[in-house]
């Protein structure tokens, strides 16, 4: 008897594990409504009944769903409490599943579907992470996968920096949904970052306390009074304002020499007809892809469009990979036809991962194409190959003022006088953040702490040292808060968006502030 009950409780799991690997089965699905831009909050009302999520449609239209169900008979339960909730439009979705869907999962947690998830915790560690929901519980993971090995090397990557109990699992693609911005709002934590408590702001707050223009207890919360200050000791401190009038005439040096194949690529946005001439001229095979692409995106529309670009890309495919024995992600050897911006920028960037002589990417293009640029450009090998340079055509960490000035106040710090670091190489951070592993954002704080530490033995020295310690101090956390917003605004958590600020400044400063991190 025992036995028998014992298999009663084990089948009803063993179903939902293994659906996919069964010929067909069911599930079922509430759709709320369709909506352009969702906002959760909208569907608060819902939240005890069960787990609302969002799923966007080929034209780019969102389906508010509810779910995922076993049984009919819960599924129109549940139907019933939301229609009483006022969405009388509901209706119930039934979903087949086939053996064809199965796919892999690396599983990182799960939790009752009434839980309030820290998304931020699970971003950290990848950023395609995706919810299958059963019943009554959220399971989050990082997939799909269409073969185990592409599963395990992910869960290989993010065991080395996350839970060390993550494990593979083969389930429905059916039954997950991409983790979007309607999953991260329905968490009491959102949005909560940009006003939060940060620790930039509170060394700001203690330094204008000391400066006597800040009469608040610190708590880290950029207030209008806290910024008020701000404007303040910008405006009345001597040394500030001479720093200041230096960053305005400072010299960047970013100007693109005329004529060269980065001259024309970055020139595509506003002459494709002229850049188009330009990259005529040039044999790399990079510039045959943005040729490729100003035909492909119709900037400059000729005959035989399909044709022409075929032939460059897979021309320019075939110079670089032919004879190339490293690891591609691609299948190299076939050719392809163009009818998709993104193969062609997905095809570009496995060229940038093997060239060892490539422009930089250009600004414009993470602008015109935000999502195919993401999609493409998210670090796939975990090493130097994902590592790319961006040129600053849109933009640059230094048209922060904060950072300009603070480049020029720590030069006063520095052994050895020399012009500001080349900044392309950390500049795909403007454009496309990336989390930072648990490792790295530690090695950054204490990096920082031992700085500081060491820097403070100039707050008792002369009044010219404490002058000094003062104004490095304010320029150093007023560039960092700066770049935590500009992080923040490009959608990072709170903690990612400080250690990311802290990688800029230990790039762009640290080594005129070496002389204080022995």
């Amino acid at each position: 008897m025992r036995k028998k009950l014992q298999n009663l409780f084990v089948l009803p799991f063993f179903l939902l594990c293994f659906l996919s690997a069964q010929a067909q089965d069911y599930v079922y699905e509430i759709q709320l409504a369709i909506y352009a831009t969702p906002e959760y909050k909208k569907f608060k009302p819902l939240h005890s009944i069960g787990y609302v999520y969002s799923v966007e449609m080929d034209n780019s239209l969102y389906r508010i769903m509810m779910g995922t169900y076993t049984s009919k008979s819960t599924a129109k339960d549940k139907l019933r409490l939301i229609q009483r909730k006022g969405f009388k439009d509901a209706f119930l979705v039934k979903k087949e599943l086939k053996e064809t869907d199965a796919v892999y999962i690396v599983q990182l947690a799960t939790y009752d579907q009434q839980a309030d998830i820290y998304w931020p915790d699970w971003q950290r560690l990848s950023p395609q992470l995706v919810a299958q929901l059963s019943d009554n519980k959220v399971r989050v993971a990082i997939g799909p996968y269409y073969t185990r090995a592409e599963a395990e090397e992910v869960q290989a990557r993010v065991q080395r920096r996350g839970p060390k109990d993550i494990f593979i699992k083969k389930v429905s693609e059916k039954v997950l949904h991409k983790v979007e911005k309607f999953d991260l709002e329905r968490s009491a934590s959102y949005g909560q970052n940009s006003g939060g408590v940060r620790l930039s702001v509170k060394a700001l707050q203690e330094l204008l306390i000391q400066e006597k223009l800040y009469d608040v207890a610190s708590n880290g919360v950029l207030t209008p009074t806290t910024k008020s200050a701000m404007i303040r000791y910008k405006k009345t401190n001597k040394h500030y304002l001479l720093h200041r009038k230096m960053a305005e005439e400072m010299d960047l040096n970013n100007a693109i020499e005329e004529y060269t194949l980065q001259y024309y690529i970055n020139m595509i946005p506003e002459d494709a007809v002229t850049a188009a001439a330009g990259l005529e001229q040039f044999k790399n095979p990079i510039s045959k892809v943005f040729l490729a692409y100003i035909y492909l995106n119709e900037d400059v529309r000729i005959a035989n469009k399909t044709a022409k670009v075929n032939e460059l890309m897979n021309n320019s495919l075939e110079r670089v990979f032919k004879g190339y024995r490293g690891e591609t992600r691609y299948d190299f050897s076939m050719r392809y036809s163009y009818e998709e911006i993104g193969q062609l920028i997905q095809h570009m960037k496995a060229m940038y991962e093997v060239l060892k002589e490539r422009p930089d990417v250009p600004c414009w293009m993470f602008e015109r194409h935000p999502k195919l640029m993401k999609e493409a450009f998210q670090p796939y090998w975990q090493n130097r190959r994902d590592d790319y340079t961006v040129s600053s055509d849109c933009g640059s960490f230094m048209d922060l003022e904060e950072l300009r000035i603070l480049s020029l106040v720590s030069e006063e710090f520095s052994e050895n006088k020399g012009t500001l670091k080349e900044l392309h190489s950390i500049n795909q951070l403007y454009v496309l953040p990336q989390p930072i592993p648990h490792q790295e954002i530690e090695e950054l704080e204490k990096w920082n702490g031992r700085l500081w530490k060491n820097l403070k033995t100039l707050e008792t020295g002369s009044p010219l040292q404490q002058n000094m310690y003062s104004l490095l101090r304010f320029s150093y956390y007023d560039a960092l808060q700066s770049l935590e917003t500009h992080f923040m605004f490009k959608g990072m958590p709170g903690i990612e968006a400080r250690s990311l600020g802290l990688k800029i400044l230990k790039e762009t400063v640290g080594g005129n502030l070496a002389a204080y991190l022995k």
